[in-house]
């Protein structure tokens, strides 16, 4: 009798060792996904519109001519992932990115100066930030400005 209560006991426990295993592994593949995601400031397509404001969703400019576009087009592949946590004031500039499927993505805006890099960040993930080269922040200051 006892021989096969500890059977039975070591079965139980084999059964429910091995149901927590494709748990792990599942969340092993979800975290790795995530980490793919975040690494992409926008998902690949094109964009249909950029509208941008100084105060979320008021007085939008919206920039929707092929030669705008391309501006935004080169600072969101020329984006680079930084390292580590960061800690931004509030955003000069608040992005609102339409694709042409539809697809809406926000993003954060801090311009440099001239010569600067500008910096960009998705606010759902406020701990990566991403920056652009000078030249593409020189482009993006002179639309803007106009």
């Amino acid at each position: 009798m006892k021989r096969a209560v500890i059977l039975f006991l070591f079965a139980l426990t084999a059964i429910v060792l091995f149901g927590c295993q494709p748990e792990q592994e599942t969340v092993e593949a979800e975290e790795a996904k995530n980490e793919l995601k975040e690494e992409e400031l926008l998902a690949e397509g094109e964009i249909a519109k950029v509208e941008l404001s100084e105060v979320k969703g008021v007085n939008s400019i919206i920039y929707n001519e092929t030669d705008e576009l391309e501006i935004f087009r080169a600072l969101f592949s020329s984006a680079e992932k930084e390292p580590g946590i960061v800690n931004m004031g509030d955003p000069e500039f608040y992005l609102k990115v339409v694709m042409e499927d539809g697809e809406k993505h926000y993003l954060n805006l801090w311009l440099g100066g001239e010569g600067e890099t500008a910096s960009l960040m998705n606010p759902d993930d406020t701990h990566t930030i991403y920056t652009v080269m000078p030249q593409v922040n020189g482009k993006l200051i002179a639309l803007i400005g106009e």
